[in-house]
C-alpha cells in the first residue's frame, strides 16, 4: 500500500516574506534617516531676526519714498500705495516681536513700533489736510519730522547691532552641534547598513538553504541515491520538498523492486546457465557417438561463451545487490599488492599484445596491506578490462603503484595511502558522464563508439569495493585521449 504525503498550503508565502523582509529593511533605513535629522540643530530664532530687520529696514526707506512721493504729487493711488506701505511695516514689526527673545531687543522693537505709530498718525494727519486743502505744503511738514524719521531709523539699525553678538554665539553653537550630527549620523548610518545588511543576508540564507538542499538532494537523485529532505518550512518551498521527498520514495520503491526482479531472476537463470555450460562442456569434449562438425563446434563454443558472459554479469549483479544491502561479506588478510595483481596484469598483457597495445606496470615499493583478496582482484580486473576494451589497436595502457602522501586524497586517512592508476589512450569519456560513471546500468555516451559493450556493472562493483576497504575511487579523462581510473585506499586499517 502506498503512502501519500499531503501537501499543506503555505501560511506564510515566499512573496509576503519577501514583502516582510525588505520591508522591514526600508522602515529601519527610515527610522534611522528620522533620528538623523533629529539630531540635526533645528531652527535658531536668531537666524530669522537679522533678516526681518533687514528687511524692516527696506520696508520703512520704501515707505519714506511713498510718502514723500504722494506728498508731491498728491495722486490717489500714490496715497493708497503709502498706506498699503505702512500696514506692511507695521506686520513685519510685529512679526518680528514675536521672534524676539531677549528683553533689551523687545523694548527696542517695542519703541520703533510707538515711533512708527506716530509717524503714521503724521502721515494720515497730512493726508486729510491734502484731501481737504490742495494747496497744503505737507513736504514741509515732513522736513520737520526729521527727528522722528531719524529715530525710527536709528531704532532699527540699534536692533540690528544689539542682535549680532546673540546671533554669532548662536552661529557657533550651531556649527558645533552640526558637527557633532553629522558624525553621530554617520555612525547610525554605518549601524543602519550593517543590520539592514545582516537581515538581508539572514533572508537570503533563509530562502536559499532550502533551494540548496533539493539541489543537492536532486543531485543525489541523478546518481540514484534516494534521501529524504528534512521539511524546514511551510512556505512554497517546503510544499516542493514534500512532493519531491514523495517522488524520492516512489523511485526508491522502484528501485527496489527492480533490484528485487533482477535478483530473482539472475538467481534463477544461474542453474540455467550451469546446465548449459555443463552440457556444452559435454558435447565437446564427448567419447561416444560421431565427431562434430567444425561448424558445430563452433556453434557449441558460441552457447559456451554467451552463458559465461550471462553468468559473469548473473555474479557481479549479485555481488552488488549483497554490497549495497550490506550483506556482502569480505576477508580482509595481509596481502603483498604487487603479487596480487602481476597474474592480472601479465594476462591482460598477453591479451593486449595480439592487439599490439604496450600494458606497462610500475610500482613503488609497497607495504602489506589489509585487502580481500577476491574483491580486489575482481575489482582490479574489471578496470584493466575496460582499459583493453576502449583502447583501440597499437595504443597504450599503463597501470602504476604508487604511495600517496597528501592527506587530500584521502581525507579520512590517517596514514599513508595507496593509489593503483589504470590508464589508457582510448576514446575517452565525456565530462557530463562522469559523476554518474560509477552508477550501476550507466555507460558513457561513447560507448557506441567501440566495438564491444559492457553491462553497466563493472565500475559500480569497483566502486563499492573501493569503499569496502576504506577508500574511494576517481576518474580523469578527455574525449579521444584516454582515460585514468583510480583505486585509493589506505596503507592500514
Amino acid at each position: 500500500m502506498t503512502q501519500t504525503t499531503k501537501i499543506i498550503h503555505p501560511r506564510f508565502s515566499y512573496f509576503w516574506k519577501l514583502i516582510a523582509g525588505f520591508g522591514f529593511i526600508i522602515l529601519f533605513m527610515i527610522l534611522a534617516i528620522l533620528i538623523m535629522l533629529k539630531l540635526m540643530p533645528g531652527e535658531q530664532t536668531e537666524f530669522t531676526i537679522l533678516p526681518l530687520t533687514f528687511q524692516l529696514e527696506n520696508l520703512y526707506q520704501s515707505e519714506l519714498e511713498a510718502t514723500k512721493k504722494y506728498f508731491e504729487t498728491k495722486n490717489v493711488i500714490d496715497g493708497k500705495k503709502l498706506l498699503l506701505t505702512s500696514a506692511k511695516f507695521k506686520e513685519m514689526a510685529d512679526s518680528l516681536m514675536k521672534q524676539v527673545s531677549r528683553d533689551e531687543i523687545k523694548s527696542i522693537v517695542q519703541n520703533t513700533i510707538n515711533l512708527h505709530e506716530e509717524y503714521v498718525k503724521f502721515i494720515l494727519n497730512q493726508k486729510s489736510r491734502l484731501e481737504a486743502d490742495y494747496n497744503h505744503d505737507a513736504i514741509a511738514q515732513l522736513k520737520k519730522k526729521t527727528i522722528l524719521i531719524n529715530s525710527i531709523q536709528q531704532k532699527i539699525k540699534s536692533i540690528i547691532e544689539a542682535s549680532l553678538p546673540s546671533l554669532a554665539n548662536s552661529l557657533n553653537r550651531f556649527i558645533q552641534k552640526k558637527g557633532d550630527a553629522e558624525v553621530t549620523g554617520v555612525y547610525i548610518l554605518i549601524l543602519a547598513l550593517v543590520v539592514g545588511s545582516v537581515f538581508a543576508l539572514l533572508l537570503a540564507r533563509t530562502f536559499v538553504k532550502p533551494i540548496q538542499a533539493l539541489k543537492a538532494g536532486t543531485k543525489k537523485v541523478g546518481i540514484g541515491q534516494y534521501e529524504t529532505i528534512p521539511v524546514s518550512t511551510s512556505d512554497e518551498i517546503g510544499d516542493l520538498t514534500k512532493a519531491f521527498n514523495l517522488m524520492s520514495d516512489k523511485l526508491k520503491q522502484i528501485d527496489e523492486m527492480r533490484m528485487q526482479m533482477m535478483s530473482e531472476i539472475s538467481h534463477e537463470m544461474r542453474t540455467p546457465l550451469q546446465v548449459i555450460k555443463a552440457g556444452c562442456y559435454s558435447i565437446i569434449h564427448t567419447k561416444d557417438g560421431s565427431q562434430l562438425t567444425q561448424r558445430q563446434r563452433d556453434a557449441v563454443g558460441m552457447i559456451h561463451q554467451a552463458s559465461n558472459r550471462i553468468n559473469n554479469f548473473v555474479n557481479s549483479f549479485l555481488d552488488i545487490a549483497k554490497m549495497e544491502a550490506g550483506l556482502m561479506k569480505f576477508t580482509f588478510e595481509e596481502l603483498d599488492l604487487i603479487e596480487l595483481l602481476n597474474p592480472l596484469v601479465t594476462e591482460s598483457q598477453l591479451i593486449a599484445q595480439t592487439r599490439q597495445i604496450n600494458l606497462e606496470f610500475t610500482h613503488d615499493k609497497i607495504p602489506p596491506l589489509m585487502i580481500d583478496k577476491e574483491r580486489m582482484s575482481q575489482a582490479v580486473s574489471n578496470l584493466l578490462s575496460n582499459a583493453l576494451k576502449y583502447t583501440p589497436d597499437s595504443g597504450q595502457i599503463s597501470i602504476n603503484i604508487s604511495i600517496v602522501t597528501d592527506n587530500m586524497a584521502l581525507p579520512n586517512a590517517k596514514y599513508e595511502s595507496v593509489k593503483i592508476d589504470v590508464t589508457d589512450s582510448g576514446v575517452g569519456i565525456p565530462e557530463a558522464d562522469l559523476d554518474r560513471l560509477f552508477t550501476k546500468f550507466y555507460q558513457a555516451k561513447n560507448v557506441p563508439l567501440v566495438n564491444e559493450k559492457g553491462s553497466g556493472l563493472g565500475l559500480a562493483l569497483v566502486k563499492h569495493v573501493a569503499e569496502a576497504h576504506g577508500g574511494k575511487v576517481s576518474v580523469r579523462s578527455k574525449v579521444n585521449q584516454g582515460s585514468t581510473f583510480s583505486i585509493i585506499m589506505p596503507c592500514k586499517r
